[in-house]
């Protein structure tokens, strides 16, 4: 899920990031792909079950719950991605605790979260690079736990570059955003192959847009080669970026926030 809004761009280098002493493990779920934890606290009250999602550059809330805990809007922004725009209130100044991650000045979005409960019913968020960024941790996918703290993994290792706050690695398909939030391997700007034509509908918390299947372009990163790339076309293209990497093609992936790279396992 790819989200941007105007002020909420993360400049890495005024971040304090937890590469030292912190060591945390959080149990996950994995529904589809996509980690989800269920301990997050806000400001006190939890626990959230909240969608971990490497792809956005923002926090979001759902509006009812943000309501219920006395979460206040102090700017209105305009929230857009590749399916279109809304306008949406927010709050800053937000303590965010998972575990012993925690992180204060935090800033959500509150929104209705429909489009999100399609596939994943239950959830009330979503941590984004708002909160990630912070940290160096590790998303394990195939045993289901989300770790914090520097760590010493086997695996690709690919640089990436902070792209409208989000993380970017480059490929053989271009530059793709690492996003957990993705089931599938999403292309900007690239029309469907092979005669799939239209497929149906992507839906967003922004709006729907129509999209197309594609297949047989390999991806590679680092002379590695990751799938067959086998995904979704959407017609739109996104300044910077090329298209989204789904995390669930690796067992592991380590971010290492405080010196820019990821290991792939």
């Amino acid at each position: 899920m790819r989200n941007t809004n105007r002020n909420i761009q993360i400049l890495i280098c005024s971040l304090i990031i937890a590469a030292g002493p912190l060591a945390a493990e959080v149990k996950m779920q994995v529904s589809g792909g996509r980690p989800i934890v269920d301990g997050v606290y806000v400001n006190g009250h939890g626990p959230y079950r909240f969608l971990v999602d490497t792809g956005t550059n923002v926090n979001l809330i759902d509006a009812n719950v943000a309501r219920s805990i006395g979460l206040t809007a102090t700017f209105q922004t305009k929230l857009t991605s590749s399916t279109g725009a809304t306008s949406v209130s927010g709050g800053s100044g937000i303590e965010v605790l998972l575990d012993s991650a925690k992180a204060e000045r935090q800033e959500f979005l509150f929104l209705p979260l429909e489009a999100i409960r399609d596939f994943l019913p239950d959830i009330q968020g979503v941590l984004g690079q708002r909160f990630l960024s912070r940290f160096d941790y590790t998303l394990d996918l195939r045993q289901k736990r989300l770790e914090f703290g520097k760590q010493d993994w086997n695996g690709t290792r690919a640089e990436f570059k902070m792209i409208n706050a989000e993380p970017v690695v480059f490929t053989s398909l271009g530059h793709l955003v690492l996003d957990s939030g993705a089931r599938q391997l999403v292309l900007f700007g690239v029309e469907p192959e092979g005669g799939y034509g239209f497929a149906g509908e992507l839906r967003t918390a922004t709006g729907s847009q129509k999209i197309g299947l594609v297949s047989g372009k390999p991806l590679t990163i680092e002379g590695r080669r990751i799938s067959r790339g086998d995904g979704i076309a959407l017609p739109n293209r996104t300044p910077g970026v090329d298209g989204l990497l789904p995390l669930n093609l690796f067992k592991v992936i380590y971010f290492c926030n405080s010196e820019g790279y990821v290991i792939f396992e």
